[in-house]
């Protein structure tokens, strides 16, 4: 086992040699020149705590900032105590127009609704769910002025018309 141990150890001896002159020259150079710079490290600023001063203010998510808004544009609300007409359940695409009557004087329009059932109405009467009063009745037209309440609360009047169902047209 011995003559193993000492071949081992010469091997090993022969792996060490002191060759690395130029590499150890080249180190030294290359290291002359580097120079580590670290920046300093920046100055705390003291804490200032914020105060907030807005805690007696209106939050602008408050329910009652916009009945106030509401309370304010009353004028083009709809009468909403006035006991609703029949048509006022149905919605207006589904009702139609599918005659005039004329009697004493005063131009109906038939309306039919999508049970099948026909009622007269005049201006005046009210239709649709939007509060739909309406105008004026033509040969061919309803115009009705409808009542509708718009993203901000508000109720704007918007003008639409139902106009007569051709014969033999589906509804």
């Amino acid at each position: 086992m011995k003559p193993y141990l000492a071949l081992l150890l010469l091997a090993l001896a022969g792996c060490s040699s002191n060759d690395t002159e130029d590499l150890d020259q080249w180190m030294k150079e290359a290291s002359q020149n580097l120079r580590g710079q670290v920046e300093p490290v920046p100055q705390v600023q003291p804490y200032t705590p914020f105060v907030y001063n807005a805690s007696g203010l209106l939050d602008p998510f408050n329910p009652q900032k916009l009945q106030v808004a509401r309370r304010q544009n009353s004028a083009s609300a709809p009468d909403l105590s006035r006991p609703r007409e029949l048509l006022e359940n149905f919605e207006l695409e589904k009702l139609s127009m599918v005659g005039i009557l004329r009697r004493n004087g005063t131009t109906y329009a038939l309306v039919r609704t999508p049970d099948g059932a026909i009622y007269r109405v005049q201006p005046g009467n009210f239709m649709g769910t939007n509060y739909g009063l309406i105008k004026r009745i033509t040969e061919t037209e309803i115009e009705l002025a409808e009542t509708v309440e718009d993203l901000n609360g508000e109720w704007v009047q918007r003008t639409t018309s139902l106009y007569l169902l051709e014969q033999g047209q589906k509804q």
